[in-house]
């Protein structure tokens, strides 16, 4: 190759708006220990009576994860994915602005999103356990899923976690765990999870337990 060529060449591709597709980047929202936690719950709870919920899981990313370790673990599980894949509904963003206090624009940038790409995505991986559920978790009744082991709930707002905690701890197996993202009082953009979290602990009567700067766990001991 000519010289001048392949400098040029090199130039266009190491300026171009393509090279994001080119040069890997990490794009989970997710800390490696945070993950690396995710999958020890897996472990912990695989004996445990029931499926596993991932309630939010928006592009797949993190259900992609969860699953390739499972596969490396031989856990079998039925796992269910459970998403608007639309973005977050507007009932959740006019209760975060009239009741929380926020501003509409801090929820304006996660509409991109279908369940067809999902389960593309899922195909593309292939990852064959995943039942995909189109739904509003406010009025989609989470207790018809069954018995659970696992759960995470990675939604970030106030209003459909205080709805669903309930019903993921009713069809939660003794021993089984729901881990709730976002509890973090510092970050005032989903600090309604932190809340939700924080009173949902208090109706039980159980302490609160935060680790990895945001992970909310809950145990069900009977």
């Amino acid at each position: 190759m000519n010289p001048k060529f392949a400098k040029l060449s090199k130039a266009i591709l190491f300026n171009s708006p393509f090279r994001k597709y080119i040069f890997p980047t990490y794009t989970s929202k997710f800390t490696p220990p945070q993950l690396c936690f995710l999958c020890k719950c897996i472990a912990d709870t695989q004996h445990i009576e029931g499926a596993i919920a991932e309630i939010g899981c928006g592009n797949g990313c993190t259900t992609v994860f969860l699953n390739k370790y499972m596969d490396a673990q031989k856990i079998d599980k039925a796992y269910y994915g459970i998403d608007t894949f639309s973005g977050i509904v507007s009932d959740d963003i006019r209760f975060e602005v009239t009741n929380r206090g926020k501003t509409k624009e801090l929820f304006t940038g996660f509409q991109a999103n279908k369940k067809k790409w999902f389960d593309e995505t899922m195909r593309r991986n292939k990852i064959t356990r995943i039942q995909s559920v189109e739904a509003d978790v406010n009025k989609f009744d989470l207790t018809t899923i069954g018995s659970l082991s696992f759960a995470l709930i990675d939604v970030g707002l106030y209003r459909p976690i205080k709805k669903a905690l309930p019903e993921l701890y009713k069809i939660l197996s003794p021993g089984g765990i729901i881990i709730v993202d976002d509890c973090d009082p510092t970050d005032t953009h989903w600090d309604g999870a932190d809340q939700a979290y924080k009173e949902f602990m208090k109706e039980l009567g159980l302490d609160t337990q935060i680790i990895y700067g945001k992970l909310g766990i809950i145990k069900k001991v009977t």
